[in-house]
């Protein structure tokens, strides 16, 4: 069972410097110059197919609404990292609430005291 502990340990994935802006981060989106609520991004590790033996990392976003609505956690990855580059680029599709279609709303990373509390406010990774 040596093989099973080196499967799942965790300590020798290479970590990628260019996703440390999605690491536990908040994410302020707005429309038309109005906030309309938060993107929360986490990066996780995972193995890739086609034999699971590739080890990369993988994005985990949620959007939560300024109404208290959270969608559902979704996931990005390589090579096509569409969500990660929708985000470096400052915006980022999403289906809008209110019209129930998709929307491109500005997604500006945020910092400090701010982002702390919305991070703990909205609870990444929960639908409650």
């Amino acid at each position: 069972m040596r093989w099973l502990g080196k499967w799942f340990n965790e300590s020798d994935w290479t970590r990628d410097p260019e996703l440390d802006i999605f690491r536990d981060s908040v994410w302020e989106l707005t429309l038309d110059g109005q906030v309309r609520g938060w993107l929360t991004t986490s990066v996780s590790i995972m193995r890739s197919f086609p034999f699971l033996w590739e080890k990369q990392e993988c994005l985990w976003w949620q959007t939560h609404w300024a109404d208290g609505q959270h969608d559902l956690v979704e996931e990005d990855y390589g090579p096509g990292w569409y969500t990660v580059n929708e985000l470096r680029d400052g915006y980022v599709l999403v289906d809008d609430p209110k019209t129930q279609a998709e929307a491109r709303f500005e997604a500006n990373p945020m910092t400090g005291a701010e982002r702390d509390r919305l991070w703990k406010k909205l609870d990444h990774g929960s639908n409650g």
